[in-house]
C-alpha cells in the first residue's frame, strides 16, 4: 500500500519537538479594542420654497391684520374719544352785603359759560349743584334740572342768597377786612352727572366737577374784576363740594 504524499490542510505546522509553534506577541505589548466611530451628522432635508411661501404669506397677513385693526382704533380715539367741557364764569356780582353780630345777608348772581370742544358728541348734564363759598367755608347754594348740550356753546346763570345767616365769626372778619381793602374773593363750585352721547348712544358717564377759585370783586360795587375767570373742570366722585 502506498503511502498518501498529500498535504493536510488546517493543521499548524509542528517543530521538532512535535508541538505547535507560538503566536507572534502584539508589537506594542498592549493590545487595544477597535472602537467604531461614526463620523456622520444628520442634517435635516431643507424645506422645499414651495413649503416656505405659505407660512410667509400666513405671517405677512396677520401682521397686516393687526396694524389695519390699531390704525382704526387710532382713529376713532381721535374722533371720538371725549373731551371734558370748558367751563368759565363770566360774571359775577354780589348785592345786598351786610354782617351783624356773626349774621351775614347777601345775594350773588353768577353767569357760567359752557362749551363743548367735542365736534361730534353731544353732552347731558342731570342734577347739577352749585355752592358759592368765601375760603372752605359755604356760604349758600343753588340747583339746576338737568339739561343737555350740542356742539355749541351754553350760558348758564346762577343765583346764590343767604338771610341772616349765623357764620363764623373768622369767617365775617376776614370778608369785612378784604371788603376795607377794596377786594373780596370767592370761590365759586359746581358737581353734575354728565354724559357723553353720540347718536343716541351713551358712550360715557360720570360725575363732572367744577371749581372755580378766587374769583375777585370789587368791595364796593361788588362787580367781578379782571374778566371771565376760566374754571377748573375733572372728573370726580360724589357730591362733594
Amino acid at each position: 500500500m502506498q503511502q498518501s504524499s498529500r498535504t493536510v490542510i488546517g493543521y499548524p505546522a509542528q517543530n521538532a519537538n512535535g508541538c505547535a509553534p507560538p503566536l507572534p506577541a502584539a508589537a506594542s505589548g498592549t493590545a487595544y479594542p477597535y472602537v467604531y466611530s461614526n463620523t456622520h451628522r444628520y442634517y435635516p432635508a431643507p424645506t422645499p420654497p414651495e413649503y416656505r411661501r405659505p407660512q410667509r404669506i400666513v405671517l405677512i397677513s396677520i401682521a397686516t391684520f393687526f396694524l389695519i385693526f390699531a390704525i382704526i382704533l387710532l382713529i376713532l380715539g381721535l374722533v371720538f374719544l371725549p373731551h371734558y367741557p370748558d367751563v368759565s364764569v363770566q360774571s359775577l356780582s354780589l348785592s345786598n352785603f351786610n354782617t351783624s353780630n356773626q349774621h351775614v345777608s347777601a345775594s350773588w348772581n353768577a353767569e357760567f359759560r359752557i362749551s363743548n370742544p367735542n365736534k361730534k358728541l353731544s353732552i347731558t348734564y342731570g342734577d347739577v349743584v352749585s355752592t358759592i363759598s368765601h375760603g372752605d367755608y359755604y356760604l349758600a347754594g343753588t340747583r339746576f334740572g338737568p339739561f343737555s348740550q350740542g356742539t355749541g356753546d351754553v350760558k348758564l346763570d346762577a343765583n346764590y342768597s343767604v338771610v341772616d345767616s349765623f357764620v363764623d365769626w373768622t369767617v365775617v372778619d376776614a370778608m369785612n377786612g378784604e371788603r376795607s381793602r377794596g377786594q373780596v374773593r370767592f370761590n365759586v363750585k359746581a358737581v353734575a352727572d354728565m354724559g357723553f352721547q353720540y347718536g343716541g348712544r351713551r358712550l360715557q358717564w360720570g360725575m363732572l366737577r367744577v371749581v372755580c377759585d378766587d374769583v375777585t370783586l370789587t368791595g364796593s360795587s361788588g362787580k367781578m374784576t379782571g374778566g371771565p375767570k376760566r374754571c377748573t373742570v375733572f372728573l370726580g366722585h360724589g357730591h362733594s363740594l
